[in-house]
């Protein structure tokens, strides 16, 4: 498998690292495995990776989205935002969990594999 999508455009990936309130991670994580992964996954964004701290610096978290393309990013990032489930459950859940946040959009080589 390779990251290019459709018509070989390049597969896109948002890497997002966020710093946590002091004991907010379990919370975090709950909010995204039962409201945010499955609102992304309904607009084909898949997880690529999801990972929190456990020593060094702690209440750190990162996570890493697929999308197919610079356009699917686009239409999909849309879609989630407006998302009923997003704007009224999600984001007030965890808005007051989180401390900062850093985004990187990065590309991969055509070697390595995409999400399933």
């Amino acid at each position: 498998m390779t990251p290019m999508g459709e018509e070989g455009k390049m597969a896109v990936y948002d890497f997002r690292m966020y710093t946590l309130k002091p004991g907010a991670t379990p919370d975090y994580m709950a909010a995204v495995r039962e409201l945010a992964l499955p609102i992304r996954q309904k607009y084909g964004v898949k997880l690529a990776g999801w990972y929190y701290s456990d020593v060094g610096e702690l209440n750190q978290v990162v996570h890493i989205w697929w999308f197919q393309d610079h356009a699917h990013m686009i239409e999909a990032k849309a879609k989630v935002a407006a998302d009923p489930d997003w704007t009224q459950k999600y984001l007030p859940r965890v808005r007051d969990l989180i401390v900062a946040q850093k985004t990187y959009l990065m590309l991969s080589p055509d070697f390595a594999p995409e999400p399933q």
